[in-house]
């Protein structure tokens, strides 16, 4: 078995590409590799942080690659209303959602996931790791 781990930034068209890869990886091997995805905004990408924190919050209720995938694929729009409509899309609870938008809690947790990211020698995105093998 196979652990990849991503850092990556829901508006940066390079993790996008890497969103295309990763894809593609895990429908070659589905029984063989595992994708980790960690939150790693970019500070000069306005909507980024918001972004993560809105998968997050989909995470929360079980939505978060299918909110994943809507972001990537939608990553001129990545706004609250974007969201919020995408949370509607998917079924998931809005007011919930919206709340967990909100929540200093998934925004620390963005927060430690670039420090984790940082402290492992992630500087831009998408990094990958192999099994715990910067790439």
């Amino acid at each position: 078995p196979i652990t990849l781990i991503e850092f990556s930034d829901f508006e940066c068209p390079y993790c996008k590409r890497g969103k295309d890869t990763m894809d593609q990886v895990l429908k070659a091997y589905p029984n063989d590799v595992k994708l980790v995805f960690k939150q790693y905004p970019l500070p000069f990408h306005q909507n980024a942080k918001p972004a993560a924190i809105a998968s997050l919050a989909a995470h929360k209720q079980g939505k978060f690659w299918e909110f994943h995938d809507k972001l990537f694929d939608n990553q001129k729009r990545l706004t609250k209303e974007f969201f919020v409509q995408t949370a509607t899309e998917l079924g998931l609870n809005v007011d919930q959602f919206k709340k967990d938008l909100e929540s200093p809690e998934l925004a620390k947790q963005v927060d430690e996931e670039m420090k984790l990211g940082s402290k492992n020698g992630i500087q831009g995105t998408p990094g990958f790791f192999v099994n715990g093998v910067a790439v």
